[in-house]
């Protein structure tokens, strides 16, 4: 069975801070899981020696920004660690697959569909197919783990997404590879999470065109280092992809 930890990057529909939004999946066999913890937690444990890796979240925009737990961290420090953590992902047993829209080009005919659920939703539909293909190609099952983007006092946003997910599976005319609806966990507590937010922050930079930014274009050494793992999708096509 695959493990599919699924986490997003970007903006929603009517913000322009970014013109794209990403849906990343990381795909890990079952039998790999324990290796995969075991080697990012070191990874961790290297970054900060005097803290548990299992008690910190590595969250990845604060490592850019040089804000929470990297506050104080220079910038040669902060593009360090992120050449450690891509060196480390590419050696490891994962894929990755990620659905980006550009937004621009999406609502240039669809103003009427300018909606942050519709936006979730046709992204999301486009990575289950990915998967669901990946999965068929694999001849095996998968389950899809997706960081929980509810509050503490709604589950609102969760429930939107399983109800996606069952519209999506009652489309189709065969059963498709995932064994249930999916599970909601806490980015905090789950190692695949926090890969799965390093690759879509990555790949949000990658889009953002940082080339002429002599400062960040350091961080596209780090997204080149796992390019080789990645199935890439994008709504709508075009020629010229980003890869």
């Amino acid at each position: 069975m695959f493990l599919f930890y699924v986490d997003e990057s970007g903006t929603c529909s009517n913000d322009n801070q970014t013109n794209f939004f990403v849906l990343a999946a990381i795909a890990v066999d079952e039998q790999h899981s324990l290796q995969i913890y075991k080697e990012f937690s070191v990874c961790k444990q290297q970054i900060f020696l005097k803290k548990n890796p299992e008690e910190w979240e590595l969250k990845t925009r604060d490592l850019c920004r040089g804000e929470g737990l990297f506050k104080g961290h220079k910038w040669e420090s902060r593009v360090r660690i992120f050449l450690e953590l891509s060196n480390t992902l590419a050696q490891l047993p994962l894929q990755i697959f990620a659905v980006v829209v550009n937004k621009q080009l999406y609502y240039m005919n669809r103003e009427e569909l300018k909606n942050d659920v519709l936006l979730y939703r046709l992204t999301f539909n486009r990575l289950l197919e990915e998967l669901d293909a990946f999965l068929k190609h694999s001849y095996t099952r998968g389950i899809l783990l997706m960081d929980s983007r509810s509050t503490h006092s709604t589950s609102v946003q969760d429930g939107r997404l399983v109800k996606a997910y069952r519209d999506w599976v009652r489309s189709k005319d065969y059963e498709s590879g995932f064994i249930e609806q999916p599970w909601f966990g806490v980015s905090q507590f789950c190692i695949g999470l926090q890969i799965a937010d390093y690759f879509a922050y990555l790949l949000s930079l990658k889009l953002q065109h940082i080339d002429g930014d002599a400062h960040k274009a350091q961080l596209l050494e780090a997204f080149k280092i796992l390019q080789p793992k990645i199935q890439l999708v994008e709504i709508p096509e075009i020629k010229e992809t980003i890869l």
